[in-house]
């Protein structure tokens, strides 16, 4: 449930504590300001989300709207994700794993992770976009997913629940999002799975759908922009021989709500997707035993 605030950051306090907290210009001056409110840095979150109310009210649209709106956040995300000249957040503990940002004009502030995944990129695509309900079954950090209502081929409306991240300064949340999947050409057009696309996109935006208000037990996070790109990338493996891999490319631009400090959201969102990789790795290399790929 979500957390009550105590009764020194009620009412006309709480922008005085907010502002307080705000002015850290560290991680650990921001923890210490936080446990001065009663909180600890999780549920500090939570509050600041939870001070953001806004009124629920929403429609159904037609398919030729819903479409037009996955074709242009899917548009959105390959022309984002492949701009040049990024800045490095933080490195993974695997060669290569870096997640970095960069300030767009219509987005704000965009992260990107970039990592080899060890199976092919049509399999990881397929997974995405076909068991897209079976995610929480091998990935902790999303607790629930649910396909709403399809719109068309490689279109869906979903709701999921994420599990809170970045050793507690992201909080759970939930989103309810408009979904696109595709294979592309080189130049980000839509191709058939057959014509050996240069990659697969997964990309995804929030939109309100009817029957899904924001729910009192989650923070309901608001997707600006994101996607994952699977990209196939030859390697030589230890054995001498090549393989093709996965180039795993995550963009993720997401409005967690409240007042809260671009140092903390950088050290949130970096851990986070390093976090996530994990996850995703570690089922690729269960499915390869299984013979899948």
């Amino acid at each position: 449930m979500a957390t009550a605030l105590p009764s020194t950051v009620k009412g006309k306090g709480m922008e005085k504590y907010i502002e307080d907290v705000n002015s850290a210009n560290s991680p650990e001056e921001y923890e210490s300001k936080v446990s001065k409110t009663g909180h600890s840095t999780s549920n500090w979150m939570k509050v600041l989300f939870n001070t953001c109310e806004e009124e629920f009210h929403t429609e159904w649209l037609t398919t030729d709207e819903y479409t037009a709106l996955a074709e242009e956040s899917m548009e959105d995300a390959w022309r984002v994700i492949n701009l040049p000249d990024w800045t490095l957040e933080k490195k993974g503990s695997r060669k290569g794993d870096i997640v970095e940002s960069k300030k767009t004009e219509k987005f704000g502030k965009v992260y990107r992770f970039t990592g080899l995944v060890e199976c092919p990129p049509k399999f990881m695509y397929e997974e995405f976009r076909d068991n897209f309900t079976k995610l929480p079954e091998w990935n902790p950090t999303i607790l629930k997913t649910e396909t709403v209502k399809k719109i068309g081929p490689g279109i869906d409306l979903s709701y999921q629940v994420t599990a809170g991240g970045g050793h507690g300064i992201v909080a759970p949340r939930d989103f309810t999002s408009i979904r696109r999947t595709a294979a592309l050409s080189e130049d980000g057009k839509v191709v058939d799975d057959d014509d050996n696309p240069y990659n697969y996109i997964t990309s995804g935006c929030s939109i309100s759908i009817p029957g899904y208000p924001p729910n009192k037990e989650f923070v309901r996070g608001v997707n600006k922009v994101g996607c994952w790109l699977l990209t196939p990338e030859i390697v030589q493996t230890s054995d001498g021989k090549t393989d093709t891999y996965t180039k795993f490319q995550w963009l993720m631009c997401c409005d967690l709500k409240g007042k809260i400090p671009q140092f903390v959201l950088d050290v949130a969102f970096a851990t986070v997707m390093l976090d996530y990789i994990v996850h995703v790795r570690r089922f690729a290399a269960d499915c390869k035993a299984k013979g899948r790929f």
